[in-house]
Order: C-alpha cells, then sequence, then structure tokens
C-alpha cells in the first residue's frame, strides 16, 4: 500500500507497516514538548490523579520561551515553578530562555525525519519542515506523559504542488499565504498539508518550517514538507547523523491535490482579523502603521534577519514606526551579533530583544487601540497583542522591513536592488 508521508511517521510511531486514514492508532511520540504556560498546570493535573512521574521523562522538553525576560509578578512564579517542576519529574530538556521551542529543538538535533511529536503549543507543525509530524494537543498531553502514548485518528493528506522558483521579493511566508488562499477551513479540516515541488525543494529548512507551521491556522491538523539531501545536510550539522531523503510514496491517496506556480506570485499579506484572509500587498499601501516586528517561531532566522538588515542598508525605520527585532534562539541571536547583523538592524532603528514568543504570545511591547503593527507572527485575532482596537497586518521578514521604512504597508520589491539577488539562504549551517 502507498502511503503519504504523513501516514508514514504515524505507522512507523505506532509500530505498524501501514495505517489508512480514518483508523485509530496508538502512537508514542519520539519527543514531547511543552513551554512553561502549560507545564505547571500539566503537572498539578497528573499530581491531582496520584500520578508524580511522567512515563517517558527522557523524551520531555520545557522549555521556558513565552515571557522573557520575565516581565510580570504572575510570569516570575510560573517560570520559578516551571523550573522547579522540570528537576522533580526529571525531564530530558529543559531550556530556559534559550530560545523558541520548535526552532530550538531541531536547532539542539532533538527532531529528525519520520518523528512523531506530541506538543502543547499550537505552531508545533513547523517541525514538518524537517519531515516530522508535530500535532498540538491540549490537557490531553497528560495523557503521554502519564502513559507515554496516545490514540490519534489518522488524518487524510492534501497535497500541495508548488512548482517554479520564487522571484524577488517572494518568500516561504508568501507561499504559504498563497497556499491558505487556496485551502479553506472545510478542505483542511483534520487533514494534513504535504508540501512539495520544485519551489520547496529551492527553501531553506527554516523557511519549510515556516511554510508547515502556518498551517495550523487555515484549520489543518499538521503539515509536512518532503525530506530532500538538502535538509539532510541541514541536520547533519546539526547532530543528526542518520537521517534520510523521505517522500510519500507513488500513487499514494490524497484528499486533494492542489498546485501553485511560485513564479506567478507577488508579496502577500494577511489582514485582520485572520491569518486566512488574505491579500496582494500592493492592495494595502495606503495601511499606516506605528509598529512592525520580525521575529517568533513562524520567522527570526538568521537569514530572514540578514534579509532584513540587507533592505534596510542606507534606510532607517520610519519616525512613526517602532520596529522590534527578536531572534528565534539564543544561538542565532549571537551570530548575529557576531556578524554585524544585529548592529546593522539597529544602526537602520530597530530595537532588538532577546529570544521570546514576545509578542506574538501578547505579553512585550502591546499595542493601543487604533494602533496597527504589521509583523511576521502567527496571528492576527483582536487582542493577540493589546487592544482589541489595535489592528495587526502578517507578513514576510521583508515585507515587514520595506513597512517599517515606508510608515506605511509596502511591497518589498520596491527596496531590493536592480540586479536580482540570490534566493534567501539560511545563513548559517
Amino acid at each position: 500500500m502507498a502511503l503519504t508521508l504523513a501516514e508514514k511517521i504515524l505507522a512507523r510511531a505506532s509500530g505498524r507497516d501501514r495505517v489508512e486514514p480514518g483508523e485509530i492508532v496508538w502512537v508514542t511520540p519520539d519527543l514531547v514538548t511543552t513551554p512553561e504556560v502549560s507545564f505547571p498546570a500539566y503537572v498539578n493535573r497528573l499530581r491531582q490523579n496520584g500520578i508524580d512521574r511522567f512515563a517517558r521523562p527522557e523524551r520531555v522538553v520545557v522549555a521556558i520561551d513565552h515571557e522573557v525576560p520575565v516581565h510580570s509578578k504572575e510570569g516570575a512564579e510560573r517560570n520559578r515553578r516551571t523550573r522547579q517542576l522540570a528537576r522533580e519529574t526529571g525531564v530530558g530538556h529543559l531550556f530556559d530562555g534559550e530560545g523558541i521551542t520548535h526552532p530550538l529543538v531541531v536547532e539542539r538535533g532533538l527532531v529528525r525525519p519520520l518523528d512523531f511529536v506530541a506538543a502543547a503549543d499550537t505552531h508545533t507543525p513547523s517541525l514538518g519542515g524537517v519531515g516530522a509530524l508535530g500535532v498540538p494537543f491540549s490537557i490531553e498531553l497528560t495523557m503521554i506523559l502519564a502513559i507515554g502514548r496516545i490514540w490519534v485518528k489518522v488524518p487524510e493528506t492534501v497535497r500541495v504542488e508548488i512548482g517554479g522558483q520564487c522571484p524577488p521579493g517572494v518568500t516561504a511566508r508568501d507561499l504559504v499565504l498563497a497556499t491558505m488562499a487556496r485551502v479553506d477551513a472545510d478542505l483542511a479540516n483534520y487533514r494534513v498539508i504535504e508540501f512539495g515541488g520544485e519551489a520547496v525543494a529551492a527553501l531553506s529548512v527554516p523557511e519549510r518550517m515556516t511554510l508547515c507551521g502556518l498551517c495550523i491556522d487555515m484549520g489543518a491538523k499538521s503539515a509536512v514538507a518532503e525530506v530532500d539531501e538538502r535538509c539532510v545536510a541541514f541536520l547533519a550539522e546539526r547532530g543528526v547523523a542518520d537521517a534520510r531523503p523521505v517522500r510519500a510514496d507513488p500513487g499514494c491517496r490524497y484528499a486533494a491535490v492542489i498546485t501553485l506556480d511560485a513564479a506567478t506570485l507577488s508579496p502577500q499579506v494577511s489582514i485582520p482579523p485572520s491569518p486566512t484572509h488574505v491579500r496582494p500587498v500592493a492592495e494595502l499601501a495606503d495601511t499606516r502603521i506605528q509598529h512592525a516586528y520580525i521575529g517568533s517561531c513562524a520567522s527570526g532566522s538568521l537569514a530572514e534577519l540578514t534579509a532584513a538588515a540587507d533592505l534596510l542598508e542606507g534606510r532607517t525605520v520610519h519616525p512613526d514606526v517602532q520596529m522590534l527585532v527578536i531572534p528565534a534562539t539564543r544561538r542565532v541571536y549571537q551570530q548575529a551579533m557576531e556578524n554585524g547583523v544585529l548592529a546593522r538592524l539597529s544602526a537602520a532603528g530597530a530595537m532588538v530583544s532577546p529570544p521570546t514568543c514576545g509578542p506574538c504570545f501578547g505579553g512585550l511591547a502591546q499595542l493601543a487601540a487604533g494602533e496597527a503593527r504589521i509583523s511576521t507572527s502567527t496571528r492576527n485575532d483582536p487582542g493577540r497583542m493589546g487592544s482589541r482596537e489595535a489592528q495587526i497586518f502578517l507578513g514576510s521578514a521583508l515585507t515587514v522591513a520595506a513597512s517599517a521604512i515606508a510608515g506605511r504597508i509596502a511591497d518589498p520589491r520596491d527596496y531590493l536592488p536592480a540586479r536580482t539577488p540570490a534566493p534567501m539562504e539560511e545563513a548559517a549551517q
């Protein structure tokens, strides 16, 4: 039986040769991740039911990444409690202010192709960028912590084939926004989005993570990208020595196949109140902004920070705009500092913060009523970043940088050099 990528992962995680959509299977996660905003509640729930140890603590990752640096009494107590409980339960990894969970576990070589990852955070599907299946859970995560496995219904798969090459100014963020415009909630519901094609193969691994991570916001269960030699080499440099290319079997069954031509696309922006409300950036040229943000688990890679710094070179942030940049992990922060990217961003007028979920979580740089921000973050529902009367627009790092210069939502192609630049690459391999 020919299998999709998601079906291969669920078959392996359930100890079977094959699975079929609609089946109920018991799967054993290779990794379980939870941030500090959830972890104490999970441990408390288990202890209330007489369970004081995890089934497989070595597979558990706890990350303090949402409120960093801590800025509230409640957050301080929660972070303190998280550290204490992580020690008591003997989790395999506690990352305290090291970065945002999803890019961090990939950076540290903790995720590999065909892994099944269960997590508390909604945007865990970003791990599909390395060929893993990341599925978010809620309070059900306590069951995984207690017994080491959980049942899932095998989802159908929607194949998204993106051909062609991205023109200058068009990035992975624009590809996924274009996908959102084609895949509605009915088609995506409880299905996995599988990405492949020439344009996807040209993306760096962090860009593929952006592509996969945002699919949850169109209603999908998760997303995964084909694993090629480029991904294998990326993982090898992060300590994953035995990864191999993997893709769906020829002749496997898809619920639908969507085709896109990257060469025909232009920069895209999500408008309030949903990431799925997608418009070409050209339609929003008169939209004034007061804030610009590059960061979150969907952004903040070294390549994106470098591309933004290049776009800002010789220019400054508009005097009416506050621009905030947050590298995704401490390692990215250090690399961007060492190679001068942070200095260039600062010289252009951007503020730089330590790695954190930050504004995407709603904890830092909140918006006042009537203000607007363009952001590389994940969601733009009312109240996500402060006042419910503020507006949040979502776009690529290039679009955010261009908009910061203009003081309004702007097309990054207007600021690119006349020559055609090389495709964006992950600068730190």
